[in-house]
């Protein structure tokens, strides 16, 4: 992978650390992190169908909604009712996103009582 000298722009390898131009240190590029935001479990106030865990699990982990949610009845239905318990964990553990209201701006009166 090759380094550019941010103040002339040439080219150098992996082992370049200075710029024979111009003499400035050279960085090599960082690689970013696949998630760099640690990303919470929450469950949403749109979108949901009972309480929102299937949709926060699949938000959360960029999965389709319906999937999780076949998935989720399945595991109800032919699991022995681990799909239902796991639900009802999420329920309680996951917390609910918090509401998000419009500024408040102060009324004033367009009469001059």
């Amino acid at each position: 992978m090759a380094i550019f000298c941010q103040n002339c722009g040439k080219q150098y390898g992996d082992d370049a650390r200075f710029c024979s131009v111009c003499g400035a240190q050279l960085y090599a590029p960082v690689a970013q992190p696949v998630y760099s935001v640690p990303t919470r479990l929450i469950r949403p106030r749109s979108g949901r169908m009972i309480a929102g865990v299937c949709q926060g699990l699949a938000n959360n982990y960029a999965w389709d909604v319906v999937w999780v949610r076949v998935i989720t009845v399945l595991l109800a239905v032919f699991g022995g009712g681990s799909g239902v318990l796991a639900y009802v964990i999420f329920w309680i553990v996951m917390p609910e996103e918090q509401l998000v209201f419009p500024p408040v701006t102060p009324w004033t009166s367009s009469s001059g009582s």
